[in-house]
Order: C-alpha cells, then sequence, then structure tokens
C-alpha cells in the first residue's frame, strides 16, 4: 500500500472520559513499515513478542482501533474523510465551486475523481488500519489471561464490531473489497482479491451480531464512548437497510433492518435518549449523551481534536462572531453549501440554524452573501489551532434509527404507523405533523426531504441517495440547474480502487 510516511502510531485511549491518564501516556508500539503493501504491520520485535500479553495491553490496543479513526491521516479522520468528503461533498448538499490543486473536494464533488486521486488512497488507508489493529487482537486475545472473563468478551466484541464497521465504510465507497480476518504478511496480502458484496454483507453482519452479547448496554461516566448493545443493533439497522436497497437489492434484509431498529427504540429512556431540542445535538457538552455511537474528540492539543468544523467554514473577519484566530481552512469562494440544501428547509425549521448560515462578516469588515455548516461549530471555544475542535461527529444517532424504522415501516405497507415516527422528528424541529392518512408515496417523498435536513453535514445523504438508486437523477438534475458540464451513471456510485492497489494487488477496476 502507498501510504503516507507514519514513522509511529500510538494505541492512545481516545474515549473522552475514559482512562484519560493514558492519553497522556498513551504506549507508543514501534515504526511502521511504508511498503507498498495491504496492511500496516509493526516491525519491531518488542510488537511481536511482548505486546498484547497482559489484559492492560489488551485495553490499550483495543482503545488504539477506536483511535484509527480520529486523525489517521493528514486530512482528518474518518469524520472529514469518509463522511466529508467522500459522502456530504459527493451529494448535492454541496457545490464545489472553485478548485483548489491541493485539495481533492472540488473533483469529488464535480465526480471528475480517479483512481490517482489522494482522498481514495486516504480512505482505503484509513479503513484498513482500523482493521489492522483489529486482527493483531483478535489474533492474540485468546491467549491473555484476564480476570474477568466478561471483561475479555466485551473487549473482543468491541474489536468486532469496529472490524466489521469499517469494513462497511469501505464497501460503500468501493464496492467489492479484499477481506482480510487475520495478520498477513506483504506477500500474503497481494494474494487477497476482492470479495463479493453478499460475503462481505454475510460477514459484517454476522461479526455485530455476534458481539451484540458481549457489549453492555451501558457504561459508567469513565468508559463512555465505547460500543453498546444498541450501538451494534443501530449498525445492524444501517447496514441491513442499505443491503435492501442498491445494489445489493435483498429484499430479506427488510425484516432484519426492523427487528434491530426496533430493539434501540424500546431502549429509549433507559439505554438511547431522544434528545429536548435539535441544538442539544451539537454541542460538546452533550457529548456521548444523545449519539448512539460518535467519534470522540477532546480539545487541548493532544492531537484528538476534530478537523471538521475548520474543513467547512469560511475565513471568518474578526467582527464575525463565529471568528476564531485558529478557525478556517478553506475559504468561501471554494466549497459552499448548495442553495438546493438551504431551499429544502420548511418555512419554520429550528433546524436550519442551527445547520448553516448564509452570510458572515470576511476578513475586510464586509458581509459575504455565502452558504456555509456551522453544525459542529462552537463559538467561544478556546482551541490550540483549527485542528483541535472538541465536539464529537455522530456515526449514527438516535433520530436516524427512528427515521429507519419509519422508513421500513412503510416499506411494509404500514404509512399510518410509520407517520407518529417522522412527525416527532418533525415537532421537534417547530414544524407541522403529517396526516396519518398520507399515501404511501408521498410518506416516502416526505421522509427522504427529512433526512436531508435532519442528517445535513453529516455525511448521511449520499449514501441514501445510493441505496434508493436516485442519484443519478437527483445529481444529474443538480448539475444541469447549475450549468455543470457532467451527468453520472450508477458507475459514479463507487470511487475508483487506488491506483496503487490496483498495481499490487491486480485487481479488476471499478467501472
Amino acid at each position: 500500500m502507498k501510504t503516507t510516511k507514519i514513522n509511529k502510531y500510538r494505541f492512545q485511549l481516545n474515549l473522552k472520559n475514559l482512562g484519560k491518564a493514558l492519553i497522556f501516556g498513551a504506549l507508543t508500539l514501534g515504526t511502521v513499515s511504508c511498503e507498498d503493501d495491504l496492511m500496516l504491520e509493526p516491525e519491531n520485535n518488542i510488537t511481536q513478542t511482548s505486546f498484547y500479553t497482559t489484559e492492560l495491553q489488551i485495553q490499550q490496543a483495543v482503545s488504539g482501533v477506536y483511535s484509527a479513526m480520529i486523525n489517521s491521516s493528514s486530512r482528518g479522520g474518518f469524520d472529514v474523510n469518509f463522511y466529508l468528503l467522500a459522502s456530504e461533498v459527493r451529494s448535492n448538499n454541496y457545490n464545489a465551486i472553485s478548485q483548489n490543486g491541493n485539495r481533492d473536494y472540488f473533483a469529488i464533488n464535480r465526480f471528475q475523481d480517479t483512481s490517482s486521486t489522494e482522498e481514495m488512497s486516504i480512505l482505503w488507508e484509513d479503513a484498513y488500519q482500523m482493521i489492522t489493529y483489529a486482527n493483531k487482537i483478535l489474533s492474540r486475545i485468546d491467549e491473555v489471561p484476564f480476570a474477568d472473563a466478561a471483561v475479555k468478551e466485551q473487549y473482543r466484541s468491541e474489536t468486532r464490531f469496529l472490524r466489521a464497521y469499517a469494513y462497511f465504510e469501505l464497501m460503500r465507497n468501493f464496492g467489492k473489497v479484499p477481506l482480510v480476518t487475520k495478520p498477513v504478511s506483504p506477500e500474503e496480502a497481494a494474494q487477497i482479491q476482492r470479495t463479493d458484496l453478499t460475503t462481505l454483507y454475510d460477514f459484517i453482519t454476522s461479526e455485530i451480531e455476534a458481539s451484540v452479547g458481549g457489549l453492555k448496554n451501558i457504561y459508567d461516566n469513565a468508559n463512555k464512548g465505547r460500543v453498546t448493545k444498541s450501538a451494534a443493533h443501530a449498525m445492524l439497522g444501517r447496514i441491513y437497510l442499505t443491503g435492501s436497497g442498491y445494489p445489493l437489492n435483498n429484499s430479506s434484509y427488510v425484516a432484519k433492518a426492523k427487528d434491530h431498529l426496533s430493539a434501540v427504540i424500546q431502549g429509549e429512556g433507559q439505554f438511547v435518549t431522544f434528545a429536548p431540542t435539535y441544538a442539544d445535538l451539537f454541542k460538546s457538552a452533550n457529548d456521548n449523551k444523545y449519539h448512539i455511537f460518535e467519534i470522540q474528540h477532546i480539545s487541548g492539543g493532544l492531537s484528538q481534536g476534530s478537523y471538521l468544523p475548520s474543513y467547512v467554514s469560511p475565513n471568518f473577519g474578526t467582527a464575525d462572531p463565529l471568528y476564531n484566530a485558529q478557525s478556517s481552512l478553506y475559504s468561501s469562494n471554494e466549497l459552499g453549501v448548495s442553495q438546493s440544501l438551504i431551499n429544502a428547509y420548511e418555512p419554520g425549521d429550528l433546524r436550519k440554524n442551527v445547520t448553516v448560515k448564509t452570510q458572515f462578516i470576511a476578513a475586510n469588515g464586509q458581509p459575504d452573501n455565502s452558504n456555509y455548516f456551522i453544525k459542529f461549530r462552537e463559538p467561544g471555544k478556546v482551541i490550540t489551532n483549527r485542528y483541535d475542535w472538541p465536539i464529537n461527529f455522530p456515526i449514527i444517532r438516535y433520530e436516524d434509527v427512528i427515521l429507519m424504522y419509519a422508513e421500513v415501516l412503510n416499506n411494509q405497507g404500514s404509512t399510518s404507523a410509520a407517520v407518529p415516527h417522522l412527525n416527532r422528528i418533525r415537532q421537534r424541529a417547530g414544524l407541522a405533523p403529517l396526516s396519518t392518512s398520507i399515501s404511501a408515496a408521498d410518506f416516502t417523498a416526505a421522509l427522504r426531504k427529512e433526512r436531508r435536513v435532519e442528517f445535513a453535514g453529516e455525511g448521511v445523504y449520499w449514501h441514501d441517495l445510493v441505496r434508493w438508486n436516485i442519484a443519478v437523477s437527483v445529481i444529474n438534475q443538480a448539475a444541469a440547474e447549475l450549468n455543470y458540464n457532467y451527468t453520472i451513471t450508477t458507475n459514479d456510485y463507487l470511487y475508483q480502487i487506488p491506483l496503487s492497489q490496483v498495481q499490487l494487488g491486480g485487481y479488476e477496476q471499478n467501472p
């Protein structure tokens, strides 16, 4: 694998409240090869012979798997790479206005990306780094003595979940990918070919299904942020619903999605919480309170902060209320929220002012009428640099479970039963409820619009468009309205396999 040079990596406890002393005293496991191989494998003798031998080391190593979601590349973590650049920017929620040669967002937004686009390699490498860490733990944990067998099973279950989750993200972006379930040498890795989608789905779902029993329903304050049973059920609901749509179109997955989503909903008030306001969802003070599973961030110059708020912010002038000396990465004339998304908000929707703004004060002191996201940006936060924002990023939140459950009910012909779930989301947003006598087709249209505005900026909408198989019509209409000179086909639902991987493994490229 052609990688960005990594001199050393640390298995850090990134869980915001989990063992902060270990954040500061994170264990260095050694150097990493930058050979052109599929998996990143620790090379030093200490790692191979002395680590993964005690309960504490397994605990630290599991934290390292979580670590792979945070600032794993030079561009940030999974929130920036998988959910912003590869998903949100891909959709018509964004318009790439001008091209910056140092950034890939323009190519991704305008469907000009290729197998040589750097972001494709970053996605591949970030996910396989997480998988590599997990494979090492799972290959060694049986040999390690634990004082409590339940703790051992918990760590195993967390690791299996996280590995399966990484494969799900790879599959959503690249389709068929090599399935590697144990530590392998570079030579062995080069022989592993891409695995078909059905086999990947079977592996991913069976791994998370198997993890449920070992996970906890809830953790104490010192361990909040770990994968819970609710997170496993919610992720299985998402995965099965995805598999029921394009391209697999496996209708048998719908009932399975319903069962897992229902399991989450039944735990409301005990294991999951519905936030009283939309704004409450996006405050760092509420991290690990409302979201079901989230990427952990903490500020303070620990390399644990989020890049995301700066990625989506214009260059504010000092007179702007959102100004921060360490705030912005992009200028407003490069990457902007689409007018299409702005127009999707109904009058009075309380989510709009939490999610986007349409004007800011520029460096010259004058107002600039540009659209941009503010959802993850907190005024007044003191950060050490623009990559040090403290707010967690939701991988999956309870509102997604509620809306997916409503979608399943509607698809199964129970539209009247689906309406109250959708109305619950609308009423918190300050909008009038839908009638229980709404038709299934009208409910589908309403739900799709609701999902767009509810999860704007969170990397959900593009994958919705793909699984509904309406991305071609939606994107082509948006491109035509903006006089962009391109059209897409279903081939554009997947990214190109990174060229370095095609050359190494001899893979057939995505069309």
